[in-house]
């Protein structure tokens, strides 16, 4: 009786919160593929090829200095989880706390976030297109941008991300994008 006695606690313990239990046989069960997508997340990576010179770099896109001009076709590993191809084309002066651009991101493939920003000014964090969990790039990102020619490279990392993936180890998720069952559904 007394082998029994936890399996009866557990099965009992499961069916009297079935929503709750499920969140955590979620997280147990997904938690390995979750920290290794949350360490993905931590870098972008993106290499094109076009017509293109272009040089900066960025310590938040509060803080950033260069210029560059081109259109390129690029694979994108982005943040966000913005994974495929997609073709970009426009022009950006940076300098920290003022920035003048006009660049549009289309056509992409569909997990890549399609976009168009021209801005004169400080870049303000509160735009969409800066969204934690789903806006198309990272206000907070650290990296930069080199091309020459006819190509282009981008890398960045993401510190926001980089605290998700930590806290992850911990079943904290702080950008609520860790997989559950829900989504294979």
């Amino acid at each position: 009786m007394r082998k029994l006695l936890p399996g009866i606690v557990l099965l009992l313990l499961l069916f009297s919160g079935m929503n709750v239990q499920a969140q955590w046989l979620d997280r147990v069960t997904l938690y390995v593929p979750n920290r290794v997508l949350d360490l993905l997340d931590v870098f972008s990576l993106e290499i094109g090829t076009g017509v293109t010179a272009r040089a900066d770099l960025r310590f938040t896109h509060a803080v950033q200095t260069g210029a560059g001009i081109g259109y390129t076709a690029r694979l994108v590993k982005d943040t966000n989880r913005q994974y495929g191809y997609a073709v970009q084309n426009g022009w950006s002066a940076l300098l920290p706390a003022l920035a003048a651009e006009d660049t549009e991101r289309r056509p992409t493939s569909l997990l890549v976030q399609e976009y168009w920003v021209n801005m004169e000014g400080f870049p303000n964090p509160a735009e969409p297109i800066y969204g934690i969990r789903d806006g198309a790039r990272d206000y907070w990102e650290i990296g930069g941008t080199l091309g020459a020619g006819v190509i282009e490279a981008k890398v960045a990392i993401h510190p926001v991300d980089i605290l998700d993936a930590f806290l992850g180890f911990f079943l904290i998720d702080i950008k609520g994008d860790d997989l559950t069952f829900e989504n294979f559904k």
